[in-house]
């Protein structure tokens, strides 16, 4: 497991300041996939491979946990709430590295879809021993908090935020901002004109957008909606990243305070479609072009959104002799094996419609 991490590498006061564990390989490479430039129509696509930043379970979520975990350790305590939907990746990967920390997870849970992956989720978070408890919707998350803060001790439990996306979470991200530009500048990868990620919570375009500042690479940050308008992603962004922004900058007096309209994020409302972990035929084309000429899997809730967006955009023109890169957020570890069986009926009794024909 590598220790380099390019927040402290270019701040190294940072290091003494921040809590940090080491849960993943980084930097992660940047491969450019001629296979995808043409079934996208793109002249140069480049493909940024958080998808396997850790051995075990890749995804952009572990670069928010390094810093997030170990603020829990800090703290004390020994359980952390996290939220998130039924297939959350958020949630399982907060599970899987509490338990390579020796932390307790509870995961709060709200419904979406029954699908293949959606179980398999499930059944991870049985093997790893996470508890999970379910929310049927938003208006009750809160309240099933408290419920187990109050049985659990509430100085025993640290909250993690739906998506990891708190200032300190968003942290991850402006290592990874930097870390690109300084792989651009060692010639690793071109100069990208835009980059395209998922956005829900907006902790990793927050993030990502002031590091990218601060690395002084100069480019447009297509961050694609995937959640419902009543998240409010736009005011979730300009607050971590000007949250983000105050906090570093009061541990280092040489991090400037930038303004987020200079930053060249935009919120791309245009591949939500029905709503969240809902598929559109784009999102499913475009998972189906990244696994069949990138050997890659995509998530029809997050990434295939995004992929979704980049070829919309090249079908329009848009992208002509520009150089795209493309943030692969999805782990592409594979899953332990997990029985075919109907041990999921230990799970509680609240998730048992997902295997048995419901939702």
């Amino acid at each position: 497991m590598s220790e380099y991490r390019a927040l402290f590498n270019r701040y190294p006061s940072l290091a003494k300041s921040l809590p940090f564990v080491a849960l993943g390989d980084f930097p992660t490479p940047i491969h450019r996939i001629t296979e995808l430039e043409e079934a996208f129509g793109v002249d140069k696509l480049w493909v940024k491979r958080d998808d396997i930043s850790a051995a075990d379970y890749g995804g952009n979520k572990v670069r928010k946990l390094e810093f997030l975990l170990a603020a829990v350790q800090r703290s004390g305590c020994s359980h952390v709430i996290t939220f998130g939907g039924f297939g959350s990746n958020h949630a399982l990967a907060t599970s899987l590295n509490c338990k390579k920390i020796g932390l307790n997870c509870v995961a709060i849970l709200t419904p979406e879809p029954a699908t293949d992956k959606v179980r398999r989720q499930l059944r991870y978070h049985q093997r790893l021993g996470t508890r999970i408890e379910i929310a049927h919707d938003y208006a009750t998350v809160r309240a099933a908090a408290e419920r187990v803060k109050s049985e659990l001790g509430e100085a025993n439990c640290f909250e993690i935020p739906f998506g990891g996306s708190s200032w300190l979470g968003a942290v991850g991200f402006v290592s990874a901002g930097l870390e690109l530009a300084q792989q651009v500048a060692a010639g690793t990868a071109g100069r990208p004109d835009v980059i395209y990620i998922g956005c829900g919570t907006a902790g990793s375009a927050a993030g990502l957008g002031l590091g990218l500042m601060l690395g002084q690479l100069e480019t447009s940050v297509q961050a694609v909606q995937v959640t419902p308008d009543a998240m409010q992603p736009d005011r979730l962004l300009k607050n971590l990243f000007a949250e983000a922004n105050a906090e570093l900058h009061a541990r280092d007096k040489t991090i400037p305070l930038m303004g987020i309209e200079e930053s060249g994020i935009e919120i791309r409302r245009d591949q939500l479609g029905q709503g969240y972990a809902i598929p559109t035929p784009a999102c499913e084309q475009a998972a189906m072009l990244m696994q069949n000429n990138g050997g890659l899997p995509a998530s029809t809730t997050y990434t295939a959104k995004a992929l979704a967006a980049l070829m919309v955009d090249s079908g329009r023109g848009a992208l002509t002799g520009k150089n795209v890169l493309f943030w692969n957020t999805y782990n592409s570890q594979a899953y332990p094996e997990l029985p075919d069986d109907e041990s999921w009926k230990e799970l509680p009794e609240d998730f048992h419609f997902v295997f048995d024909g419901g939702l």
